[in-house]
């Protein structure tokens, strides 16, 4: 009996292409050329490479940025920001990592469960009264 393996498609564009448009795929996307637009992959992951350039938004599940970036994450998971990279714009995702040494001039929104109903000193107290009890 074979092994099953599961292969992940990708798609790749190389740092001699130039694209001025909106992409949209249903696959991994790792981009390391220059393009100004829209990226949209709903459930896969996004990856701009160290020559990328990309001016626009983008929609995934994780999102990695080693380039430069102007523009918009919105990803359902994770977004990465590495020291190679430079970005400005805004970020609304669950999680987010910044290494040291990149460049991030960013507006964050972090998705995140709701810490149940009332008011702030409500919830605060109530979960410190359980703690201690």
């Amino acid at each position: 009996m074979q092994n099953a393996i599961k292969q992940v498609e990708k798609t790749f564009i190389s740092s001699s292409t130039s694209i001025v448009g909106n992409l949209k795929t249903a696959e991994n996307l790792i981009i390391n050329s220059t393009l100004k637009g829209n990226v949209e992959i709903g459930d896969y992951d996004f990856f701009l490479g160290p020559n990328g350039r990309l001016e626009g938004e983008v929609h995934a599940k994780n999102v990695k940025i080693r380039g430069q970036m102007k523009g918009e994450i919105k990803a359902k998971e994770k977004v990465e920001i590495t020291k190679e990279a430079h970005f400005s714009g805004k970020i609304k995702s669950k999680s987010i990592s910044v290494e040291k040494g990149a460049y991030f001039d960013a507006f964050v929104d972090l998705d995140r469960e709701s810490p149940g109903t009332g008011t702030l000193e409500e919830t605060s107290f109530e979960k410190a009264v359980a703690e201690i009890a």
